[in-house]
């Protein structure tokens, strides 16, 4: 399958394109070319990739060691992900028939980059992540329209199934951050100090993409209930999306019943299970009960990630934040995020007094199975110090911070 070569101007790059659709249409050119058969760009006699002759297709399972090496190489062993530059894990994740490794070659075999797809079909989302081009091969300009048309295949496979795509971009690296609005990603949230890349703290933006169908058709009907502290990561949100106007609740000193406290406390059960890479799962939990908070450990980083919380009443969210405190001081945590209920001020106003700060209002990003709808969530986030002076922001990340955080003050 081959492609036209065209270099990739600031003037091709237009505001994000909200929808899925929108963006499938705008890009149709693609649409009958085979990732697993690659797709290739078109040789021109002027064409300074001539030599190279670059392609992009699905991983085969003999290729998890490339693909190993190259995120080594890319960041110099410092990829805070270790199963990322495991040869081993990344083989899993070709096998498994919901993760797609794409890879970029030159002169049909020779392999200079990856990305990776994980796919999740219970929850009709995906993200992406792993992306990463050799030294030496980071200025091939046909690598834009090869990840353009590779990221089409696979969303145009998964249309419909897969309702939201999101990724994390690094603040310290614009050209990333550029090629995802050229993707037409839209930033929706910022991860203060989250991650560590050659050997310094950055932080992280998360970008996202809706199927139309996530945002209004299985978006929950229930109007978002929010506390006052949330109201610019929301108004954000709702210019850039239109998702309507929230009720606003005035932030106000919770009252908590000491007799459920005192059982929760006494009840609490911890766990924790670690893989191969040696991250850790914790399980908080109450004894008889199906209340709980999950979250990873990330030891490589210090960081608590991918917090999800199932709670019957303000005071198990109460016992089970002051726990995971707890356990931020016993593992000397740097960084830790929690996903909070945009229908819930209790909850918010919880993390609030817990020291956290909201850093996104993201729509439709949790799905609830049992109703059959998308719910929204909040970001918060707790890190220690100031973000640092690495930031290199393009104007849509730019405005972003600015609207959520006009003062800057973080």
């Amino acid at each position: 399958m081959f492609l036209k070569n065209k270099a990739i101007s600031k003037e091709d790059i237009e505001k994000p394109i909200v929808t899925i659709r929108e963006f499938l249409n705008k890009h149709s050119k693609y649409k009958n070319l085979d990732l697993y058969k690659g797709i290739s760009i078109k040789k021109k006699t002027y064409s300074k990739t001539q030599k190279l002759s670059p392609s992009i297709q699905i991983a085969k399972p003999e290729e998890a060691k490339d693909i190993s090496e190259i995120i080594k190489q890319a960041y110099n062993g410092t990829y805070p992900y270790k199963e990322m530059e495991s040869e081993l894990e990344v083989r899993k994740m070709i096998e498994n028939p919901t993760f797609y490794w794409l890879v970029f070659k030159v002169n049909n075999n020779h392999i200079i980059g990856c990305i990776g797809f994980d796919i999740n079909l219970k929850t009709k989302s995906a993200t992406f992540h792993g992306l990463a081009v050799k030294k030496g091969f980071q200025g091939v300009t046909a690598l834009f329209e090869l990840l353009l048309a590779g990221y089409y295949s696979i969303l145009n496979n998964y249309e419909k199934k897969i309702l939201s795509w999101s990724c994390e971009i690094r603040s310290a690296h614009n050209k990333t951050q550029f090629l995802s609005i050229f993707i037409d990603l839209l930033p929706i949230a910022f991860f203060p100090k989250k991650d560590i890349f050659f050997n310094r703290e950055e932080s992280e933006f998360l970008f996202i993409i809706y199927d139309s169908d996530a945002l209004y058709k299985y978006r929950s009907k229930e109007k978002p209930k929010i506390i006052y502290q949330i109201l610019n990561c929301y108004a954000y949100t709702a210019k850039k999306l239109q998702i309507g106007l929230p009720q606003v609740k005035k932030y106000k000193k919770l009252n908590f019943n000491k007799k459920e406290i005192n059982y929760i406390k006494n009840n609490l059960i911890e766990k924790a299970e670690s893989d191969s890479i040696g991250n850790e799962k914790f399980i908080i939990s109450i004894k008889n009960r199906d209340s709980n908070i999950t979250f990873l450990h990330n030891p490589i980083n210090k960081i608590f990630e991918k917090t999800e919380y199932q709670v019957s009443n303000k005071e198990e969210l109460l016992i089970f934040v002051q726990k995971v405190k707890q356990l931020i001081k016993d593992y000397n945590i740097r960084y830790f995020e929690c996903f909070v209920s945009a229908y819930h001020p209790s909850h918010q106003t919880i993390l609030c007094d817990a020291n956290l700060t909201p850093f996104g209002y993201i729509p439709s990003f949790k799905y609830n199975e049992k109703n059959g709808v998308f719910e929204d969530q909040i970001v918060f986030v707790y890190y220690e110090g100031k973000v640092n002076n690495h930031l290199k922001l393009i104007p849509e990340t730019e405005d972003f911070l600015r609207t959520i955080r006009p003062l800057w003050d973080f």
